[in-house]
């Protein structure tokens, strides 16, 4: 049987998975979208890369690319803080 300590975890783990999922996600789009937005240039041609041609240009030029280890420590960090501050 668990105690309410033991029910009380697993939900703040519950919630501290969601909260570095959902911030990993985040930071993960920001970046790709950014990185595409920096290597599409500024010239005559680059114009005419526009909704779906930019998606798909994003999509291949992203492809792979994930967060590094330091990045989910620091995502973690930043979720311990949020939830102390919440209790």
């Amino acid at each position: 049987m668990k105690t309410s300590f033991e029910k009380s975890d697993e939900v703040d783990n519950e919630k501290f998975l969601k909260l570095c999922d959902r911030l990993s996600a985040f930071l993960l789009k920001t970046r790709k979208r950014n990185l595409a937005l920096a290597l599409q240039g500024d010239d005559d041609f680059s114009n005419e890369l526009t909704g779906e041609d930019f998606a798909t240009f994003e999509q291949d030029l992203t492809s792979g690319m994930q967060l590094t280890p330091y990045d989910q420590l620091r995502i973690q960090a930043r979720v311990r803080n949020f939830l102390k501050s919440s209790n």
